[in-house]
């Protein structure tokens, strides 16, 4: 069925939109484009994050397409990437027992029909075969992070996120996957709540690392 399908509406790769194979899910030429290696970057409370592009050209294309205009198929794609790089950086830990995913508020998920970040977590769970949880929550009516400035959202609120469900969490190692980090505050402050909770170890990896990031850290390290 997924082949004849494929003849009348065929796949496009998330990158150049040329047509693809109906089990492909990016063009040969785009994937031997990827970064041969994964990005690392510190967090503000002192973990790693890992991501295997940085949110520009092609790829901010594809990730736009994906969240803002329905292109969920993109998200094979982006996780097959995220699933690499862990492999790729984490495989002497790939010990972690839950991968998770920054939450989307009640109401901004109404509205988008879908958390973006999920999505991804899900489909990297299954490639790398481990089990995946929804393990964190968010208040709703907590401010939008893309229409907020670099500033608002290093000083935003710490008590963003809680837990589901604290025994699912207390001597757990965690993967929390996000789609973009742009400060590293969130996967900060998720991280924060989980070890709270007991967690024993958590790990963070994102698709894509922003130049606003690459931008603060040129300034704070110029100054």
């Amino acid at each position: 069925m997924n082949r004849l399908l494929s003849v009348f509406y065929p796949r496009k790769c998330p990158y150049c939109s040329k047509p693809l194979k109906y089990d492909m899910t990016e063009c040969l030429v785009c994937r031997t484009e990827f970064p041969k290696v994964p990005r690392i970057e510190a967090l503000p409370t002192g973990e790693i994050c890992i991501a295997p592009f940085t949110y520009n050209g092609a790829i901010r294309k594809a990730i736009c397409d994906y969240k803002f205009r329905g292109k969920k198929f993109n998200a094979y794609s982006l996780a097959g990437a995220v699933a690499a790089s862990i492999r790729n950086v984490y495989y002497k830990d790939m010990g972690f027992e839950i991968i998770t995913c920054v939450p989307m508020s009640k109401d901004r998920k109404y509205e988008r029909g879908f958390n973006q970040s999920e999505l991804i977590a899900r489909y990297t769970a299954e490639q790398l075969d481990k089990p995946f949880e929804n393990l964190l929550y968010r208040d709703s009516g907590a401010a939008l992070q893309h229409e907020m400035t670099y500033t608002e959202r290093i000083s935003g609120n710490d008590r963003t996120f809680h837990i589901i469900s604290p025994e699912k969490v207390r001597g757990r190692k965690l993967l929390v996957i996000d789609d973009i980090m742009t400060t590293g505050m969130t996967l900060s402050r998720c991280s924060t709540v989980l070890k709270e909770y007991g967690a024993e170890r958590v790990f963070c990896a994102s698709v894509a690392i922003s130049k606003e990031y690459d931008a603060h850290n040129r300034i704070q390290s110029s100054g």
